[in-house]
Order: C-alpha cells, then structure tokens, then sequence
C-alpha cells in the first residue's frame, strides 16, 4: 500500500509529500507515524497511540500527531475475531480519537450490520460530531465470476488435485483455512511436478502467516510484479490473501469461510474487465473447525447454500454483499460470541473511554495493555541459523546484520482470555540439562556501527515467560526452535506445527 500511495503521489507530482510505513517493527531513534501520509496497521497504531510500545524512543508525541490527523481504518473486517472482541473495542477507539480531534474514515466492503449501528451510535459519539455512512453506488469495474458450490471435502491427495487443476484456467488461487492443509496441498503439487503430471513451467507458491517475513516479501513482491495475472502460477495461501492482494487471478479453490471473508476471497479473481473468473467453494464445516467459530459458519453455510450466483455479484456489488452478511451477522450471533468475553470488553471499554481524562493527569492505568484491540496477540521470534542458535544457548552475543535480523522474523498468534492460561508454543521451548524454558532475546544496535545488531538471550523458565506474556506491554522477541522452521527440496514451508 506504501508503493501504491507513492507512486500514485509520484504521478500527481506531489514531491513534498511524504509516505511512510510503521508496524511495529523494531526501531532505534525513529518516530513513530512520521511522514505526511503514514501506512500502518491496527495494532501499531492504537499501541502508539496509548503510549503502550516500549522500543526505541519517543521522539515526536504520537497522541499529538494521531489526534491531529486524518486517520483511514481500511479493510475493518480483518479485525473479526471468534468472540466479536476487537470489533466491540473498535467503536470504542474511534469514538476516544474522534474526542481528541482527530478525523476517521472505517472502510470495508462487508461490514457487519452490528458494527455499523455502534459506530453510528450518536450516544456514545462525542458532542459536535457528525457520523455518516457512506455506501458507494459505483460500481468497479471487474470481469465477470461465475461460482461453483460443492457440498464435499476440498481434496488433498495427489490425483484429485490433477483432476481437480485439469478443469481449471491459470494463474490459479487456492485458498485453505489452516497453514498445515496449506503446506499439504502444496507438497501434493510439488510431488506431481517432479513426477511430471504438473508441467515444469508451473510455478507453484505458498503464502502464509508463518513464513519468515524476507520470504513472505519475495513473495508478495513477485506477485505484486505479476499483477495482471499472465503468469502460469498456482498459489497455495491462507486468509493472508483476503486483502491487499492485486493479483488477477482467473480460478479461486477455495474452503468455505465466514460470508465476509468469503467474499473477500472471491475478490481476488477477475479483477480486470474482460477477464472470466471461475470460485469453486468447498462447503464443509469441518475444513473451518477451530478457526472461525461454528454459529458463524452454520450462518454462513445457509446465506450461501443455492446462491451462487449472489456469490457472483458480491464482489462487485455492495448491495448484496451487505444482504448476505446481514444474514450471518445478526444481533442474536454477535451476543452469542460475546458470552464468555464479556467482562473483558466492558473492563477496556473502561480504560479507552477514560484514556482522554488520564491523559491531563499523566497517569495510565497499569492495565491499559491488556487486550487493548485484540484478545489474542502476537510474539515474534527470529530464526537463527544453526551455529548463532547454539551460541546463543550457550550465553553468547551474536552480532547480525539489520537485514539479515528483519528478514528472519517470524510471528506466531496466541489467544490471551482472562480465565484462561496462554499456551506456549513449542516452537520456542528450549531443553537445556533437562530443563524447558524459552529464551527471550534482547536486540541493541552495535555502538558507533550502524545496521549491525547485537542479539544476546535470556533464559526464562515457563513460569516466567507466562508472567512476561500475561503483562501484555511492549515487544515480545524470542528465539525459535530452527527445526520448527520446515523445508522440502529446498523449498521453505515455514513454522507449519507450533504447537505440535
């Protein structure tokens, strides 16, 4: 998105304006959402925003530069969660920002009926402010989608892939709910090429969320160079492709997910008129068993079942897009995802709406980073080739390059509930003398050598790595368990079986 704004800018010869990106990433004396126009995410920025990240340094006040801006919350859903816990908080945020002056744009294509009335909520807006929603009549311009249900399992053993792939037209995009399916189907593939069923000239990828952050670029860049979709590629992905990705492809596979995030992922073919899209959609319930929740998607499998050719428009059309996600996304469902969270969600609601007051007295409540806009959150581990991994359990410092630091990051999800202890995965659970701990990593830039990190490891036993997770505040960095970190012939599959 960076790019995008930048080049668009470029053409409109606007060489003062400045773009920048900030999410999270480590930092040593750089503000944080600098730049005229500043690309980030959700997390990023609400953290910033509450003075709730602790590394580098604070040089410019980002309260002050947040409440003064014009701040665009694109692609909302993506904050959907199993207990409606970020979308309940959202409201919440953007009433505290608009408080402070700062202006809001919420944008997506599918937003839930529940979501729109509480950002619409005049009660709960703060005096002077205007609320208008917006639904934009035109139309953009796509090919057109024909789509396909089929009431079975979406095929993982070699031969029905062929055969499934035989009736389809590249570049093709198949997306799984789970990493492990994902890596299954791409090993599937991959064993066909080498028997020769696949000709050579295909080019097989996997995308996901558990790739190491320099091969996900790779990726995502090589895409973003093939964007018109002339290539002969199939893409094995997760819910990582549902936004952000302009890649015209002209068949989706896919299994069946929650009607917002189905539409999404039917977005992504024919993205160009005079292009022909075919979305296969595999409707089992099964496929999406502990990832989205099951009301959900019991909703999402009647909305969809003999409606094909809505599917079709959905994409393109806001109108029926917002019909079928009405039909799931209930006031009855949200409540009943919302039974065991609460507490929770009126506790932070507490501290959002009361952030503007401890502002003035210069205090913040020591809960304020518990699940501040998310239950669960993410800790991030670097990958270390085998001799700096072992130097490290030993007590070493190992000094890295910066790129070579950024591009081995991977990040692994953990829910947080308040009535429930976090699972750690095992991927960064050492053994040393019979003993299981994690080893925390501190990172510090070399003094008087710019771009090169010095990277030393803490030891810390379960007990106490369950006590730093549960603090919830500032950059979580550990080191992963490098055989976590799969390959096949070569070809990187990424951190496939954290928890294993």
């Amino acid at each position: 998105m960076r790019e995008r704004i930048s080049k668009s800018l470029e053409a409109l010869e606007a060489h003062w304006t400045t773009v920048t990106i900030d999410h999270g990433e480590l930092c040593f004396k750089k503000p944080y959402l600098e730049g005229d126009i500043s690309v980030t995410t959700y997390d990023t920025l609400l953290y910033t925003f509450y003075g709730l990240r602790t590394l580098g340094h604070h040089i410019l006040l980002p309260v002050g530069k947040t409440a003064s801006s014009l701040i665009v919350m694109d692609e909302a859903q993506l904050l959907q969660d199993n207990f409606w816990y970020s979308m309940a908080l959202l409201p919440s945020h953007v009433h505290t920002l608009l408080s402070l002056g700062a202006q809001m744009v919420v944008m997506t294509a599918t937003m839930p009926p529940p979501l729109k009335k509480e950002l619409l909520d005049r009660y709960s807006m703060p005096k002077d402010v205007n609320a208008e929603c917006i639904e934009a009549e035109d139309k953009p311009s796509r090919g057109e989608i024909e789509v396909e249900l089929r009431r079975e399992t979406l095929p993982i053993e070699e031969e029905a892939l062929r055969e499934t792939l035989e009736e389809c037209d590249p570049p093709i995009l198949i997306v799984l709910n789970k990493v492990t399916k994902a890596v299954e189907i791409y090993r599937a593939l991959k064993n066909l090429q080498i028997r020769g069923a696949l000709p050579e000239d295909v080019t097989i990828r996997l995308l996901h969320s558990r790739l190491r952050r320099g091969r996900r670029s790779e990726i995502e860049e090589a895409l973003e160079r093939e964007g018109e979709g002339d290539s002969n590629l199939i893409l094995i992905s997760t819910q990582v492709v549902e936004a952000g990705l302009d890649y015209n492809f002209r068949t989706l596979i896919t299994e069946l997910s929650p009607v917002d995030s189905l539409i999404q992922r039917i977005g992504r073919i024919a993205r160009r008129r005079g292009v022909k899209g075919r979305a296969i959609i595999y409707l089992d319930l099964e496929a999406s068993r502990n990832v989205y929740p099951d009301a959900i998607m019991e909703g999402t499998l009647r909305a969809v079942e003999g409606c094909g050719a809505e599917l079709s428009e959905a994409p393109s059309s806001l109108e029926v897009s917002s019909e079928l996600v009405s039909d799931v996304y209930t006031d009855d469902a949200v409540k009943s995802l919302q039974k065991d969270v609460g507490r929770d969600i009126w506790r932070v609601r507490g501290l959002i709406k009361g952030f503007p007051e401890t502002l003035l007295l210069r205090v913040r409540p020591r809960s304020m980073g518990e699940n501040l806009i998310r239950l669960g959150f993410e800790i991030r581990c670097w990958l270390a080739d085998r001799e700096y991994e072992n130097r490290i359990m030993c007590g070493e410092k190992v000094e890295v390059r910066l790129d070579d630091y950024y591009q081995n990051i991977i990040s692994l999800s953990m829910l947080k509930l308040s009535n429930r202890q976090s699972e750690i995965p095992e991927a960064i659970i050492h053994e040393v003398d019979g003993k299981r701990g994690v080893i925390k990593l501190e990172v510090k830039e070399k003094k008087n050598e710019r771009g090169i990190m010095i990277i030393r490891g803490e030891w810390k036993t379960l007990r106490e790595t369950f006590k730093v997770i549960n603090r919830g505040n500032g950059e979580l960095l550990f080191l992963l368990k490098s055989d976590y970190y799969e390959k096949f012939n070569g070809e990187e599959l990424g951190v496939v079986r954290p928890w294993r």
